[in-house]
């Protein structure tokens, strides 16, 4: 539920931007904080490794074929399902605008990072809660 939650998300944002904001534009929808622009990417999440689309594209598929075949056969807290689901709507989302676009459209701008997506921060936010949990289950040294 998560995971389709999060792929309607971006792609509704993706669709609104691409129709609405002229390509290589942008304007300030939180004065001085956050602009929204309309930029195509081949790379990774936040624009990086463009060289690799490829790459990306293949690993896209994997982790979301990965995902699937693991929460379908795990069981697990409602959390961590919550969290993988961040994980692989964001990666659906980002792996639906390579297959059919051949780049993912980044559109969130805040000028002391990389612009970035609906699906770059479920992904991003996913991740970190994934390693925080880890870090907060780990058992302690005696």
């Amino acid at each position: 539920m998560v995971a389709a939650i999060v792929f309607i998300a971006d792609r509704v944002t993706k669709d609104l931007v691409t129709a609405t904001v002229p390509y290589g534009t942008e304007f300030a929808a939180i004065d001085h904080l956050v602009w929204i622009t309309n930029i195509h990417n081949s790379g990774a999440a936040f624009g990086l490794a463009p060289a690799f689309a490829l790459v990306f594209l293949l690993a896209s598929f994997g982790v979301a074929c990965g995902l699937v075949v693991y929460v379908f056969t795990h069981r697990d807290p409602v959390p961590a399902d919550i969290v993988l689901g961040l994980v692989l709507g964001g990666t659906v989302g980002n792996l639906f605008d390579r297959v059919m676009f051949g780049t993912v459209t980044d559109f969130v701008a805040v000028h002391f990072w990389p612009v970035f997506n609906v699906a770059d921060s479920a992904v991003s936010t996913g991740v970190v809660l994934l390693l925080l949990g880890y870090v907060l289950r780990r058992p302690k040294s005696a």
